[in-house]
């Protein structure tokens, strides 16, 4: 029997220390703890970093430590998406990785003059060009650096050794699109809710086309969201091909879907993670309810990566 190290994938919300732990048995991934921690207060993103904000993190995931019985070295971790700066650009597919990512930078310079760009660490992702004018098009996803430093201290004084670093929405949309056959739509919109902010994925054949982010401090975001999807060059594509719908993280409120679904004309599954990464035999967990499971596909995303 092949099994590996115990590997641990931390979700850090504003509200809350996620984690799941899995290990590898054959060529199977599954499950062998899972656990959460409230924050109160919630984190404030816009705080000092080492005096205020990993403290917090420290004393929920201290907790974890002791009542879950929190074991791996190796760890991954997702953040919230409003931590990020998310923009879809146009690129020049004859430049080289190098000159599109100075041109990234430029923009990002020129959009965000308020943080250098040398603040921040860039990743982008090929789009399909379904929605986007052009041939190509890229998601760009900026994170400032003294989150990296956070994350770096964090695992400092556990003894934990840093993997990968992602963004929440991010990695619960490649989990969606990685299962997507599942439902058998070549569209499929996705939502990922957060504390403060929801992200809006429009994916053709297992691809992002369309990546928005809606901040929950700028007004109604359901309305926003409803409106945004009923522009013309969505509602064609809509109109021509079937289309898929669902959503997933932290909190999501029955009005609010019931909202969606209405002013849509979509049905909305609440995406569970567990249907696709199972749970050790032997391993039962009595302490996340069922209506909380959406909210780890985050975690579960990057679990899958090692699959």
């Amino acid at each position: 029997m092949d099994v590996f190290q115990n590997y641990a994938v931390v979700n850090i919300t504003a509200s809350r220390l996620q984690f799941i732990e899995l290990e590898k048995i054959s060529n199977q991934i599954l499950i062998n703890n899972i656990g959460q921690s409230f924050l109160s207060p919630s984190i404030n993103f816009d705080e000092p970093v080492e005096e205020i904000i990993l403290p917090q993190i420290q004393n929920s995931f201290d907790e974890i430590k002791i009542r879950n019985n929190f074991r791996s070295k190796p760890v991954s971790f997702t953040l919230p998406p409003e931590i990020f700066f998310t923009i879809q650009l146009p690129y020049d597919d004859n430049l080289t990785q190098k000159e599109i990512r100075e041109e990234f930078n430029w923009e990002i310079s020129q959009l965000f003059p308020f943080i250098p760009v040398d603040d921040l660490a860039l990743k982008f992702y090929e789009l399909d060009n379904k929605f986007l004018p052009g041939k190509n098009n890229a998601l760009v996803v900026a994170l400032p650096k003294k989150f990296l430093v956070l994350i770096k201290n964090f695992c400092g004084i556990n003894e934990l050794q840093p993997k990968l670093i992602d963004n929440a929405s991010i990695s619960a949309n490649s989990f969606i699109n990685s299962v997507s056959n599942e439902m058998n739509k070549p569209i499929i919109v996705n939502l990922y809710n957060s504390k403060n902010s929801m992200t809006l994925f429009i994916n053709n054949l297992s691809k992002p086309a369309f990546v928005k982010v809606f901040n929950k401090h700028n007004g109604e975001v359901i309305s926003a969201i409803v409106k945004e999807l009923k522009l013309d060059r969505f509602s064609k594509i809509f109109n021509q091909f079937p289309v898929g719908a669902t959503i997933s993280g932290e909190d999501i409120g029955s009005d609010s879907l019931e909202q969606l679904e209405q002013e849509l004309k979509m049905k909305f599954k609440v995406f569970n993670p567990f249907d696709f990464i199972k749970f050790k035999s032997d391993y039962t967990s009595h302490e996340i309810p069922l209506d909380y499971y959406s909210s780890f596909t985050p975690s579960a995303g990057v679990a899958l990566r090692f699959n």
